[in-house]
């Protein structure tokens, strides 16, 4: 008789945002506005029965970008610019079917995404625009698999959502070595979401499909890359998010109708610790279904990053971007002519206790 050992475990964190404050005669995005600081705290029951599988009960980070999941997993990872990352509530489920294919499955009750920045952690559900509430709840359901080797990775997900959406989404990944020190890394998104039965509209469309690319060349000192993505229709961000292409702006929104987002850019490195960023992008689309309103936009990002290596805070992290942009938009309710910028930084410190 073989007895396989079952280890379990637990998990805990927490997260805290403090508002400075805010200038009365400036603007500033929605989600900021009032004055409350808030937190909230993670906790999770870790169970491993095999060395290539685990299992989460509880609360537990799905944001790729603050590290919480090994890569970027279709549909169930988050990768939130804003100041905390995503979080889910529920399970969460992984198994190593062999070394080069890896399935996931979640079940997410409540959640935590960059649109919950005013109310914290929500229920999954169906969001009534009168209210801004998620007052009908639904939970998530979430599958995928992944296949991978040394230069590449292909990922699949689904998810389903009763009163509110199915969705899609794929992810391929190859990086081609030129020689020791330079490489060449292609990257494809394809998305598709269909809103379901209470979520459904009849004024306004009720599906969605996402293309994105971007193509890296990176060299010892840094890398040079272009992006590009066009979304079909627009929808909200609180019912389906399709803010998941590559070409990212502080400013300007590439999830309008119609919308073409590209941009170029490089990442230069001072030294081993200390990048600059410089990435112009410029967008063409539409300012609702009607597509009466058309948009012509323009920004530059500029940001710098560094990263303590050695000492007492080995591993701290700071990150300074600034971001100027302009549209064109004739005929808006809005104005003919937008002006905006940004600045954010954040400074990020991971540490365990044992």
């Amino acid at each position: 008789m073989v007895i396989i050992p079952i280890i379990i475990g637990v998990e805990g964190g927490a997260y805290y945002v403090y508002k400075l404050g805010a200038r009365a005669d400036m603007s500033t995005r929605w989600y900021l506005d009032g004055d409350k600081s808030f937190g909230f705290a993670l906790g999770a029951v870790k169970i491993k029965p095999s060395e290539n599988s685990l299992l989460k009960l509880g609360r537990f980070g799905t944001d790729y970008s603050y590290g919480s999941l090994p890569y970027r997993i279709p549909l169930m990872a988050g990768s939130s610019q804003r100041t905390l990352p995503t979080v889910s509530e529920g399970a969460l489920g992984y198994w190593a079917l062999t070394p080069n294919i890896d399935l996931w499955g979640m079940w997410r009750s409540r959640v935590f995404l960059w649109t919950d920045s005013t109310t914290g952690i929500r229920d999954e559900g169906v969001y009534n625009s009168q209210t801004g509430k998620y007052d009908k709840h639904r939970a998530r359901s979430f599958l995928a698999a992944s296949w991978h080797d040394d230069t590449s990775r292909y990922s699949l997900g689904a998810s389903v959502q009763k009163d509110v959406s199915n969705q899609i989404q794929s992810i391929l990944e190859k990086s081609i070595p030129l020689d020791p020190n330079y490489t060449l890394k292609g990257e494809l998104l394809g998305f598709y979401a269909q809103l379901e039965g209470l979520s459904r509209n009849t004024s306004q469309p009720n599906e969605t499909a996402l293309v994105s690319g971007q193509l890296t060349w990176n060299a010892p000192w840094g890398s040079v890359f272009g992006s590009g993505g066009y979304l079909r229709h627009a929808m909200n961000g609180a019912v389906v998010d399709t803010d998941i292409g590559y070409p990212f702006s502080l400013s300007l929104d590439r999830n309008r109708e119609g919308m073409q987002s590209w941009q170029l850019g490089v990442n230069y490195r001072l030294t081993p610790q200390f990048t600059l960023t410089f990435a112009p992008i410029v967008t063409r689309g539409y300012e609702s279904s009607k597509r009466d309103v058309r948009i012509e936009g323009a920004g530059i990002l500029g940001g710098m990053n560094y990263r303590v290596s050695e000492g007492p805070l080995q591993g701290m992290n700071f990150f300074l971007a600034a971001d100027k942009g302009r549209e064109k938009r004739d005929g808006s309710t809005l104005g003919d002519r937008l002006n905006y910028w940004d600045v954010k930084m954040s400074i990020q410190y991971d540490f365990m206790l044992k």
